[in-house]
């Protein structure tokens, strides 16, 4: 099914009551809608479950360099990701070995970042600041990768839900979004045409929260732990806590 943005924003406005089957909806009112619609989308974006899956993609390192900027205009060309989730490196012989994802906590604890003994054991992925104009992220490995690769390094990424442009875009999300997207856009709708002494109707209210659940439902992962023995032949080498190394 290929539905436009145009016909979710009018269902959505049919939904609260202000716009009837066959009545034409003012220019500024949907462009109005539209940006709501984005705002919403921009929402969602900052929460996991409501983005479906995560992109795996790889870009080659250079032997001395820890650090590299991504985004459309950084090092690794791509949009810029709201999260890296897992990582890998790939050397020249195919063999590919995980690689940690550090917090900035962890990752600023670390006393000398300027370590290059080997292959990448660990990453930090800083997003950038909000508000910064070339909207570029910040990979940072460690220890530095040196001149035994070459290196490739795959990220599992979670992207930001792409805004609309226009209301005759089509929406290429999974259709478990169009019913999320028509009915939380009535929520989000509604302090627009009535009163704060209106409630949103029960019945939007619910049709939105069972929507949205759904979609987090799809999305949702399932995580398998695991537990690392030191010394033992399931997990390989011992951490050294000191140097923040295996041994």
């Amino acid at each position: 099914m290929i539905i436009q943005v145009g016909q979710l924003i009018r269902m959505a406005l049919q939904d609260i009551g202000t716009v009837a089957k066959d009545e034409t909806v003012a220019p500024d009112e949907l462009n109005d809608a539209l940006m709501k619609l984005n705002f919403m989308i921009d929402a969602w974006s900052a929460r996991s479950l409501m983005v479906m899956g995560t992109l795996l993609e790889s870009f080659p390192l250079t032997a001395g360099t820890a650090s590299y900027t991504i985004g459309v205009n950084g090092d690794f060309v791509t949009p810029r990701p709201s999260d890296v989730m897992s990582a890998f490196v790939r050397d020249t012989y195919n063999q590919d070995t995980g690689i940690d994802i550090l917090t900035s906590d962890e990752f600023y604890s670390i006393s000398d970042k300027a370590i290059g003994t080997g292959r990448p054991e660990a990453l930090y992925y800083d997003p950038g600041v909000a508000q910064q104009g070339s909207f570029l992220g910040v990979i940072n490995l460690y220890p530095i990768p040196d001149t035994s690769g070459p290196y490739v390094l795959f990220i599992g990424e979670q992207k930001a839900l792409t805004e609309f442009s226009a209301l005759t875009d089509a929406v290429l999300f999974q259709p478990a979004y169009y019913r999320a997207i028509e009915w939380n856009l009535a929520v989000d709708l509604w302090s627009q045409y009535y009163p704060s002494s209106v409630p949103v109707s029960a019945n939007v209210e619910k049709q939105a929260k069972d929507s949205m659940r759904v979609v987090e439902t799809m999305n949702n992962k399932r995580v398998t732990c695991t537990m690392e023995v030191p010394g033992s032949s399931l997990g390989g080498n011992s951490y050294d806590i000191y140097t923040q190394s295996y041994t």
